[in-house]
C-alpha cells in the first residue's frame, strides 16, 4: 500500500477537498492509504469523508514566519510516519521549508500542487503585502524543492511557479466530476423548486465559499438593477465563509430579503443546481472552478469574469464578461437556456472531465 500525505488548507469547504474527496471515490483505496495534515483538523474529523473512509489526519500546529525551527521539527516528526508521496496543495508561496525538508529527508516524491491564481484576502494592505511575499519565494523556487510539479490550469501554472520550472516540466492536472451525479434531472428540479418556493422565479445561482476572491457582493448588486426591470428575479447562492454576515447584511441594504437566498454550505450541491436557470461566477480569481464544470454538465447557462481562466469552457454554456454590472445585467435580462439541458453530462464527460477517467490518471502519476 502506497502511503500520501496530503497537505491541505485550513478551510474544509475550500476546492481542494472536493478535488480529492471526489477522486477518493473512483480510486482503489485498497492500493492507497490518504493522510491528511491540516489546521483544519477538527472540521475535517466531522465530515462525512471521515467517517467513510477513517483517513489519517496530523493536526498543522506552527507555520514558518511564527518560529522557523520549531516548525521544523514538527515537519521532521510528521513525514517522519514513513510517507511515500508528500502531497502539497497550495495557492501561494510564503514559504517551502516543508518542501526542503521533506527532500532532505528522501521521500520518494513531493508534488506540488497550485490550485489557485490569486491571493483570497480582502484587505487590499494585507492583500499586497502577501503577494509581495509570493512573489519573492517564487523566483526563488526551483525543481530542488519538489520531485514534481503539478497546476489545475495553464495560469495556475503560470502564477505559483512563473519562469521557475520549465513548462514541460509542469502536469496540468484539470478538476473533474462525476458527471452521471450533476446530469439534469427535472425531479429533483421541481422538488428544490417545491422546498424553497421558488415556481415561477427565474433563479441565478452561484456556488462557493463567502470570499473576496468569489466576489458575490457584485452579483448581488447586480441582482439589485436587474430586479428593476425583472420582477421575478431570484438569486440563490450557496457556501460558507467570512463574508457571510457581510453579504447578508448588503442583500437588507437593498431592500431584496425577498429576492435572495444566501444558504450555507449544502452536502448535495448537484440538487440546488438543478433548481436554477443561470449560474453566474463573478470571481476576481480562479485557479480552475470546479462549480463552473459542475454547472455545465447540468446543463446551465453560465456567466463567468473573465479574469478566470479560458480553458473552463469546455462547453457552448460559458460566456466570459468583464466585470462591468450592466454587462451581466444585460446578459441576464436574455433569459435561460433550459432546453435539453440533459444532453450535456455526456458532453462534459466526453471531453475528459469525467472523475472516473481522472480517477485513473492521478493513480498513474501517483505510481511514476
Amino acid at each position: 500500500m502506497k502511503r500520501i500525505l496530503h497537505m491541505t488548507p485550513p478551510d474544509i469547504k475550500n476546492g481542494v477537498y472536493r478535488y480529492i474527496f471526489n477522486h477518493m471515490q473512483f480510486m482503489n483505496m485498497q492500493k492507497y492509504s490518504f493522510s491528511f495534515w491540516t489546521k483544519g483538523a477538527k472540521e475535517l474529523r466531522e465530515t462525512s469523508e471521515y467517517k467513510k473512509y477513517g483517513f489519517g489526519i496530523y493536526e498543522l500546529k506552527g507555520t514558518q514566519r511564527e518560529d522557523k525551527d520549531a516548525f521544523q521539527k514538527e515537519i521532521i516528526e510528521v513525514l517522519g510516519q514513513g510517507f511515500d508521496i508528500l502531497h502539497l496543495h497550495t495557492s501561494s508561496w510564503r514559504g517551502f521549508l516543508i518542501e526542503e525538508v521533506a527532500m532532505e529527508l528522501g521521500i520518494p516524491k513531493v508534488i506540488v500542487h497550485s490550485h489557485s491564481t490569486g491571493i483570497d484576502v480582502k484587505d487590499k494592505e494585507e492583500r499586497v503585502q502577501r503577494i509581495h511575499i509570493h512573489e519573492i519565494y517564487q523566483k526563488q523556487f526551483s525543481l530542488k524543492y519538489a520531485t514534481d510539479v503539478w497546476a489545475c490550469s495553464h495560469l495556475a501554472a503560470t502564477w505559483l511557479f512563473g519562469t521557475s520550472v520549465p513548462l514541460d516540466k509542469i502536469q496540468i492536472m484539470p478538476n473533474a466530476i462525476d458527471t452521471s451525479r450533476y446530469c439534469f434531472d427535472l425531479k429533483k428540479r421541481q422538488q428544490i423548486r417545491d422546498k424553497l418556493k421558488l415556481h415561477g422565479k427565474y433563479v441565478i445561482g452561484n456556488i462557493g465559499r463567502y470570499t473576496y476572491q468569489k466576489n458575490q457582493a457584485f452579483l448581488i448588486r447586480v441582482i439589485a438593477e436587474l430586479r428593476k426591470k425583472r420582477e421575478n428575479v431570484y438569486f440563490l447562492c450557496l457556501g460558507d465563509g467570512e463574508l457571510l454576515q457581510e453579504l447578508r447584511e448588503l442583500t437588507e441594504t437593498y431592500g431584496l430579503k425577498n429576492h435572495v437566498s444566501l444558504m450555507e454550505w449544502q452536502e448535495h450541491t448537484e440538487d440546488f443546481l438543478q433548481a436554477m436557470d443561470v449560474f453566474c461566477l463573478p470571481s476576481r480569481f480562479e485557479g480552475f472552478p470546479i462549480s463552473a464544470i459542475e454547472a455545465q454538465t447540468a446543463g446551465l447557462k453560465c456567466l463567468i469574469s473573465d479574469t478566470v481562466t479560458e480553458e473552463v469552457k469546455i462547453t457552448d454554456l460559458v460566456q466570459f464578461l468583464p466585470l462591468e454590472e450592466q454587462r451581466w445585467v444585460n446578459e441576464l435580462l436574455v433569459g435561460k437556456n433550459f432546453e435539453q439541458r440533459e444532453k450535456w453530462s455526456e458532453v462534459v464527460a466526453e471531453k475528459g472531465y469525467d472523475i472516473k477517467i481522472a480517477a485513473k490518471r492521478l493513480e498513474k502519476m501517483y505510481d511514476k
